[in-house]
């Protein structure tokens, strides 16, 4: 099966359906969760598709002038152990690049070994370790781009 990738800015990231995918990629998943694009600036949307259906995505917003944050990501289980979430980064990574950020930041769960993992080796480095609210451990990690 071939895997494509695209990129959508702006209203069309915001207006893209994503909640399905969500539901396949992360347990529990609130479609509410989603509400918060209504509120950022710049977002950007970078998807993997299968046949025209989207298999896996990273998606974030400007949070400075030069700052990106990586927001939500995420692979379809059926369609992990590809690549794609490497792809999707260096997708992610170049295009940010190009529109001039100097630095992604993203969290995730320290649980969550594997999305640490893909961000090590896309050359973040941990820059923060905190309790949230719910009481889980989060990892900030933070890339230079470019470097």
């Amino acid at each position: 099966m071939d895997i494509r990738h695209d990129i959508l800015t702006g209203d069309h990231a915001r207006a893209a359906p994503l909640a399905a995918l969500c539901a396949r990629v992360f347990p529990d998943f609130d479609p509410a969760y989603l509400d918060r694009l209504k509120h950022v600036d710049e977002p950007l949307l970078c998807r993997a598709l299968a046949d025209g259906e989207p298999v896996g995505f990273k998606l974030g917003y400007r949070r400075g002038p030069a700052l990106f944050y990586s927001w939500l990501g995420g692979v379809d289980p059926d369609f992990r152990r590809r690549g794609i979430a490497d792809a999707l980064g260096v997708l992610q990574h170049d295009a940010l690049a190009a529109r001039g950020y100097g630095f992604v930041e993203t969290r995730t769960r320290a649980a969550n070994a594997a999305m640490l993992i893909v961000n090590l080796r896309a050359g973040f480095r941990i820059t923060g370790y905190e309790t949230d609210a719910k009481g889980f451990a989060v990892v900030t990690q933070r890339k230079e781009l470019g470097s």
